[in-house]
């Protein structure tokens, strides 16, 4: 067997060592902290109240977005019953379907492409595009519907100003229901 050329040492080194070191902290000046004034703690609080980011603001957009589609979509009780098979639940067990798919920004937060779903048909039947779009044929109209398809594909650049707006103002419809 080839010899790395470490010496291993014994039980004894090993904790001598460890002691030696143990030592050495004990005997250093413990460290005080820095006093503050207060210029520097009102800086540090403006640096928490950062501003959200793009990301988040999307995230909590979308929030509020479905509990306005799931809210304007129910009865006084909060009850209601899925867009695709008719299975009845409550705001807090449904959830916010879209026709055309979330990845598409200009049709994402559209009135017209969301209507309430089962946790079955979104999830597990990937939204049950078919029988999502006969239905909404039914009650928009054909070229209303494939209007709505043409235009998943323009393309849009959203700033956090059109987020933030946008937040705030599902949240006023949200109030007045």
């Amino acid at each position: 067997m080839k010899s790395s050329g470490f010496k291993q040492k014994t039980l004894d080194e090993v904790k001598a060592t460890q002691a030696a070191k143990l030592a050495k902290k004990k005997l250093a000046a413990p460290k005080l902290p820095k006093p503050r004034t207060k210029a520097v703690k009102v800086a540090k609080q403006a640096n928490k109240k950062k501003s959200k980011t793009q990301a988040q603001l999307k995230k909590e957009l979308d929030k509020v977005f479905s509990l306005y589609i799931r809210t304007t979509h129910s009865d006084d009780n909060g009850n209601n019953t899925c867009y695709t098979c008719n299975k009845p639940g409550t705001i807090k067990t449904m959830q916010c379907g879209h026709f055309v798919s979330r990845q598409y920004l200009a049709t994402r937060w559209h009135l017209d492409n969301c209507r309430i779903q089962c946790a079955g048909c979104n999830l597990f039947g990937n939204g049950k595009p078919l029988d999502f779009e006969e239905r909404l044929k039914k009650e928009l109209g054909n070229d209303y519907v494939e209007e709505m398809k043409a235009s998943r594909h323009q393309s849009l650049k959203l700033d956090r100003h059109w987020y933030t707006e946008q937040i705030e103002h599902y949240k006023k419809l949200l109030d007045t229901l």
